[in-house]
């Protein structure tokens, strides 16, 4: 089973969670500045569309993230309260 995975037209080895992690963030970029719209004109008609699931790249930029920042030996971890008394 091969490791590589296309996004955005770019071969990504899915082993390296950084280098998903930049192509998910420039597929959110290219989505949000209507990059990946598609046009059809039908006669006089117009019709504008992209097919993304933002809430899922979320996700995935949320999950990469974490890996990538532990492969980098950055573990942020959950930041917890503490309160004091005396």
């Amino acid at each position: 089973m091969s490791n590589m995975v296309m996004i955005g037209g770019v071969e990504i080895d899915i082993e390296k969670p950084c280098d998903v992690l930049r192509e998910l963030k420039k597929a959110r970029l290219v989505i949000g500045t209507g990059g990946s719209v598609s046009m059809t004109r039908f006669d006089q008609d117009e019709v504008r569309f992209t097919a993304a699931n933002n809430g899922e790249l979320q996700n995935l930029i949320g999950i990469y993230q974490r890996e990538c920042d532990r492969a980098n030996g950055n573990s942020a971890g959950r930041a917890r309260r503490v309160r004091w008394t005396q």
